[in-house]
């Protein structure tokens, strides 16, 4: 029995730290998940209680019509959203990518 008691106690002390990197986020209006738009996450969620904007060069190699490659760079803008449910809440970290969510995090309890 102390045994199955302190595997329980494990489990939720760890339940946390496992489930970080999440796929979706439930707000009072609706849920959000990769792939939404910022504008939906706002109307969702209100807006966030941090914002964070930063751009990225990002390159591929690409091929011609006649087989040659080439490298290919574009710029990225990439916004970083952490909204505070409150003390009883874990807070909640958006990243998005030219503004639609493309990562949601779980961080430790808001304030």
């Amino acid at each position: 029995m102390v045994r199955i008691l302190a595997a329980v106690t494990c489990l939720f002390i760890a339940a946390p730290a496992l489930a970080t990197d999440m796929e979706t986020m439930i707000c009072k209006n609706g849920i959000v998940s990769k792939g939404d738009l910022a504008i939906e996450v706002v109307a969702k969620c209100g807006e966030p209680a941090q914002k964070a904007q930063r751009e990225e060069k990002r390159g591929g190699l690409v091929r011609d019509i006649h087989g040659r490659e080439r490298t290919v760079f574009s710029l990225v803008t990439i916004d970083d959203w952490t909204f505070n449910f409150g003390p009883h809440e874990f807070m909640q970290r958006l990243l998005f990518e030219n503004g639609r969510v493309v990562g949601i995090e779980s961080l430790g309890y808001g304030f």
